[in-house]
Parts: C-alpha cells; sequence; structure tokens
C-alpha cells in the first residue's frame, strides 16, 4: 500500500474528504505515546492517513506537533501529501502549503468548498494557480461530492508529483541541504530564529498574496449583499450577538425536554412492561430476580436518554456545522481573557458539554500552556452529557411536566448548565493566576463562512457519540447492576432476624404500607453499606438509598439513575415509570416524600461540581503527565460538592 497523508488547516473539509476516499475502509489506531487518534483508510492501492488540523509548521500545541512531526516524516520518506485547502481562505491555507512545500515532499493541492465561491460570484483559475505552485490542483466539494470522482481518476491514473515544488515561493539557498531558512527554523527551530522567522513569514505572505490575486477574479458585491458578512454584522455584534447566543442555548436545552419527551416515556414505559413480562414468564427464582430487577432495570436507565443525547448531539452538531460555533468563538474571547483564557478555548469548553475526556484532549491544540492547563483542570466542570441523566430526572420530580415548549423544565436545565459554565470560568481563572506555568498570550481566528450543514457528517456523528455514550454507560451500569442486585437480595442477618424487623416495622409504622421487600433490602448487604455512609450524607438530605447511588456514581456519574431505578424496582411489582417511583418514595418515620424541593436541589448541586469519572481522572494524569493535578482536582471538586449541597439542603428545607 502506498502512505497519503491528508493535510490541512482546520475548517478546510479535510476530514470529510477522507470520509468519502475511504467509506468505510476505515480503522482507528492511536499514535504511539498520545490519546489522540489517527484515521487510517484504504483507497485502492492507497493507505490514506488523516492528520489532525494544524495552522503551521511554527505551532507548539501537542496535537498540531503531531501533524508536523507526520509531515516531516512523510518528507524524509517522500511520501505524497494531499493537502486540503478551503477556498474561501485560500491566501492563508497557502501559508501552511508553503512551508509543507519547502521540504520538497511531494503534493497534490485539493481547492475544497466550490460551492462557496460560486455563492460569492469568485473565479479561481486552478490551471494558473497550478503553474505558479509547480503542482497538481483540483477543485471540489467534499460535502456534496462534486468533483470526488474527478479526483479519485487522478488518484489512480496520473498521481505524478514533481520533487520539487513552489520554486516561485522561496529563494533557495544552494549551499543548504535543508532548501529554505524559513524551513529550517520552522521545522527545526533553534535559538536567536525569531527574526529569520518574522523576517521571511512577511515576504511569504506577500508573495502568496500576488499569486491569490493573480488566480482569483471576483465579480462586484455589494458587501451587505453577502450572505455572511450581513450575518456577522448581527451574530458578531458584542450585545445582540451574546444576546444570540443565550436564546440559541436556551432553545437547543428546552428542545432537549421538549422534542424527547414522548419516545423518553415510551422507552420508560416499555421497560417497565418488559420487566413486568419477565417477572410473569420467567420462573420464581433467583434468575427471575436477577432479569428483572437487576438487568432490565439497569440498562433500562441508559436507554431512556438515547432520544435526549441524541437531539443534544444533533443541535451541537448543527451550530458547528453552519460556522455558528466559530463567531461564538470571537464574541466570546474578549469576555474569556478576563479568566485567563481566549476564544479558542470555547471549542473545548463547548465539547465538554458532550464529555470531559475529549474536551482534555482537544486543549493539545491551544498554544498557551497556561491556558491549556487551566482548561484540563476547569473544564470537568462544564454539564458533560453523563450529568444530563440525573438532571433530567431530578428535574422532572420537582417541575411537573409543561405540555408548551417554553417551561420549568429547559429554563432549570439551561440554569444548571449555566451555573456549570460560570464554574468553569471561576476555576479557570484560579489556575491561570495561580499556576507557575509559562504564558504565551497569541491567539488567531479563522471565521469560516456560514453555510448548510453537512447532514450526512451530523447524523453519522450523532450515531457514533450516542452509540458510544450507551455501550461505555451500559457496560458499566451492567456490571453495577449485578453487584447492586447480588449486594440487595444477601443479607449477613438470618431470616427469621429479618422477619421478627419487617413484623415491628408494621406495628411501628402502622400509617404506611411497609413492603416485606423493603425490610429485606434495608438489612441486605447493600442496606449496611447505605446505612455506615448515612451519617456523612444525612446533612445533604440524603438517605441510604440515595447514598448507595451516590457512591456507585463514582465510577460514572450516569450510573447514578441505573442505580435509583435498580433500588427502587426491587419488589415492585408496579408498572410505573422511575419518575413516578421517586416522587412516590416516602421518609419511612414520617411518610414525607424522600425527594423534596431541598433535597432535589441539593443533589442537583452535587452533581453540578462533583467530578463523578474515573476515565476523566486517569485522562488528566495522562495530559499533564503527574498524578498531582488528577487528585487535587478530585478533592477540590468533591469538596465544593458537599459544600454546595450542604447549604443548600440547609437553607431551602
Amino acid at each position: 500500500m502506498k502512505p497519503i497523508a491528508l493535510v490541512g488547516k482546520p475548517n478546510s473539509g479535510k476530514s470529510s474528504l477522507f470520509n468519502l476516499l475511504t467509506g468505510l475502509n476505515q480503522k482507528i489506531a492511536n499514535y504511539s505515546g498520545v490519546t489522540v487518534d489517527s484515521k487510517h483508510g484504504q483507497f485502492l492501492q492507497f493507505d490514506i492517513e488523516d492528520l489532525p488540523g494544524l495552522k503551521s509548521l511554527k505551532s507548539t500545541a501537542p496535537e498540531e506537533a503531531i501533524a508536523k512531526s507526520e509531515i516531516l516524516k512523510f518528507a524524509e520518506h517522500k511520501y505524497p501529501i494531499l493537502f486540503v485547502a478551503n477556498a474561501m481562505q485560500l491566501e492563508d491555507n497557502l501559508m501552511l502549503f508553503s512551508e509543507i512545500a519547502d521540504l520538497e515532499v511531494p503534493m497534490f493541492l485539493v481547492v475544497n468548498f466550490k460551492d462557496d465561491l460560486e455563492k460569492s460570484r469568485t473565479t479561481l483559475d486552478i490551471n494558473k494557480l497550478s503553474d505558479q505552485l509547480g503542482c497538481g490542483v483540483h477543485i471540489m466539494n467534499s460535502r456534496s461530492g462534486e468533483g470526488l470522482e474527478e479526483l479519485k481518476e487522478i488518484l489512480n491514473k496520473d498521481f505524478q508529483i514533481p520533487n520539487t515544488i513552489c520554486r516561485s515561493l522561496y529563494d533557495k539557498v544552494e549551499d543548504d541541504g535543508i532548501h529554505n531558512s524559513y524551513n529550517r527554523v520552522v521545522a527545526f527551530p533553534q535559538e536567536n530564529d525569531v527574526e529569520t522567522v518574522d523576517d521571511e513569514f512577511h515576504k511569504r505572505q506577500k508573495t502568496i498574496s500576488s499569486i491569490v490575486k493573480s488566480v482569483i477574479s471576483r465579480e462586484e458585491v455589494i458587501d451587505h449583499l453577502v450572505p455572511s458578512k450581513k450575518l456577522d454584522k448581527i451574530l458578531l455584534h458584542p450585545v445582540y450577538g451574546l444576546l444570540i447566543f443565550l436564546a440559541v442555548l436556551y432553545v437547543v436545552f428546552q428542545a432537549v425536554f421538549a422534542l424527547s419527551g414522548y419516545p423518553m416515556d415510551w422507552i420508560d414505559a416499555g421497560i417497565a412492561n418488559l420487566s413486568s413480562y419477565t417477572r410473569s414468564v420467567l420462573p420464581d427464582s433467583w434468575i427471575n430476580d436477577l432479569v428483572s430487577d437487576a438487568l432490565i432495570q439497569g440498562i433500562g436507565g441508559v436507554v431512556i436518554f438515547i432520544p435526549q443525547i441524541a437531539i443534544l448531539f444533533f443541535l451541537l452538531g448543527l451550530l458547528e456545522h453552519t460556522g455558528y460555533l466559530s463567531r461564538i468563538s470571537f464574541i466570546s474571547d474578549a469576555f474569556l481573557r478576563k479568566f485567563g483564557l481566549s476564544g479558542k478555548s470555547i471549542i473545548p469548553l463547548m465539547s465538554s458539554w458532550a464529555c470531559s475526556i475529549p474536551a482534555i484532549m482537544s486543549a493539545r491544540t491551544i498554544d498557551n500552556p497556561k491556558e491549556r492547563l487551566a482548561i484540563i483542570m476547569a473544564s470537568p466542570l462544564m454539564t458533560c452529557s453523563a450529568r444530563l441523566p440525573v438532571y433530567t430526572i431530578i428535574i422532572a420530580v420537582i417541575f411537573p411536566k409543561d405540555e408548551s415548549f417554553f417551561g420549568m423544565q429547559g429554563l432549570a436545565l439551561l440554569l444548571l448548565y449555566m451555573l456549570g459554565v460560570v464554574a468553569t470560568l471561576v476555576m479557570a481563572y484560579f489556575f491561570s493566576k495561580k499556576s507557575n506555568v509559562p504564558s504565551n498570550q497569541f491567539w488567531s481566528l479563522e471565521l469560516p463562512v456560514y453555510r448548510m450543514p453537512n447532514w450526512r457528517n451530523i447524523f453519522y456523528n450523532v450515531y457514533l457519540k450516542t452509540k458510544s455514550f450507551v455501550v461505555e454507560a451500559g457496560k458499566v451500569i451492567l456490571a453495577i447492576s449485578i453487584i447492586l442486585w447480588f449486594l440487595s437480595t444477601n443479607s449477613p442477618k438470618k431470616d427469621s432476624y429479618i422477619e421478627a424487623q419487617y413484623q415491628e416495622a408494621q406495628k411501628t409504622y402502622s400509617h404506611l404500607d411497609i413492603s416485606k421487600e423493603s425490610i429485606d433490602l434495608e438489612y441486605s448487604y447493600l442496606g449496611y453499606i447505605g446505612k455506615t455512609i448515612e451519617p456523612v450524607i444525612a446533612p445533604l438530605g440524603y438517605d441510604w438509598k440515595i447514598g448507595i447511588a451516590l457512591l456507585s456514581s463514582f465510577a460514572a456519574r450516569e450510573v447514578f439513575v441505573g442505580t435509583l431505578s435498580t433500588i427502587y424496582s426491587i419488589g415492585s411489582e408496579e408498572e410505573s415509570t422511575i419518575v413516578n417511583r421517586l416522587k412516590n418514595e416516602k421518609v419511612l418515620s414520617t411518610g414525607a416524600p424522600r425527594f423534596t424541593f431541598a433535597t432535589s436541589i441539593s443533589l442537583l448541586l452535587f452533581y453540578v461540581f462533583a467530578l463523578q469519572c474515573m476515565s476523566t481522572v486517569a485522562i488528566v494524569r495522562k495530559e499533564t503527565g503527574t498524578w498531582k493535578y488528577a487528585i487535587w482536582q478530585f478533592i477540590v471538586f468533591l469538596i465544593l460538592a458537599y459544600f454546595f449541597a450542604f447549604v443548600s439542603y440547609q437553607v431551602l428545607r
């Protein structure tokens, strides 16, 4: 197989082209010693590697350094590179192209987003551009696939790339084995090279600007008629832009409730019916209890949230693919700088709404080491998708369902997300001020044009993210559900002792309908574990049952709902949903509801701050290279969670 590297700047459509060329002939691996995905795919006789996007060979960000390292390997072996450039940012993209070309690595240029050129009434002379650059050039659209077949033919038949490229972009140094002083200090930096880089950069920029002007022609277009410029006047406004952003977020989070309500009710009722059905058809034995109480209820605690997770990922993907997320970076830059961050941090922060693990990994794209550490340490406070099941269940318990689209449930969810944002910014500010890591404040941003989203990529991403959530959470919950079932159905006490306690409870609490199963659970191994930690969590408004769910969720937050579903379904013959079971749960001594407003708010605040994800602890250790930050983060977040849960319960009860 002949290796080819796909190289390009962010927002160039490189990964979309990779998917078009390779189809299902893909495999995912990891770069040696790091956690960044390496995507490989097969097309004809080629092994295509999709490198992480990078802005320049000068970049010091870890993820971009990986791409640079791979490019240098390709240059050493003279393996070809397929460079993908954004047609609407051609001049900027050719700066990176020229840096790589100076290594005299064989390259072919693919100018992407042909449709955007046509919409802006711009014509690109690719033949003239090819002559200017000294390499082959092809124009296409990776979103629609226009020009794909022609590119495949080029790769199959005419992939003949000259050994020397872009002679017009540099003055060759005959006595230097590496042909350009700028390239030398970029790829292999030495001390006292700053002036050389700056001088060469401006010369190169001037040359590329001249080339682009010679190959591009534009019709006269009045600025206010250009859609992107017209929209940006509103969406990038310092006041209107921020208000629109908050309104968009509110609609997104309200939609998570409004659009998922019916499918979630169907799934929840289906799980309850399935549990009841298996209980009636299976022989009355421990297997029946295991399947009905542990497996079905535990997995149901994850499956029920598929609609909400899918809707959230779809809407966030829609914002990203239309180009709006980049605008959010722009309008948030000045605000984020007050907390030691930049607009570049907004993407890792918002990706934390899906999962903090890829967000922490994506911090590698941040050049500023101090800012990178601040993001790693603070981003787990953003509301990840694993918190969403906990939030939605508790919110549904304390706020009645509103048939209208706009209601308290969506507002409550938005407030929880905003609280996570505030906590993240405060923590980031603390780290940016207190850490001894050196700082580099330079940051630049490319604003892509607004475009129709690639629906195939959005839906495929929704499928992958939802599948990952269900599979990963499902494995943990399945294991924990079995353990919980075993601990809840076995007791260190004899049956006669438990029967006596049941008779005593019926006399003491005659005003309540005490079931034998609830007494069995209380005196099981699981009950004793809960009773052991109950004194610690009682000031937060939690009993031993909530304590068990809280303890089990430190493996992964989403386990909380599955654990509650398992605990409250034990001995239950009702085909009720988990929300109804929580609403009907009573305090044994008083008969009052267990999940009061005060207890529910306390739980929500605990989950806002607590770091209940062992995978996140592991990735923080890996990304920082030490356990110091990971352990400090876990302990501090736990203290914050206990403090806010304690204060809220004591004030509201």
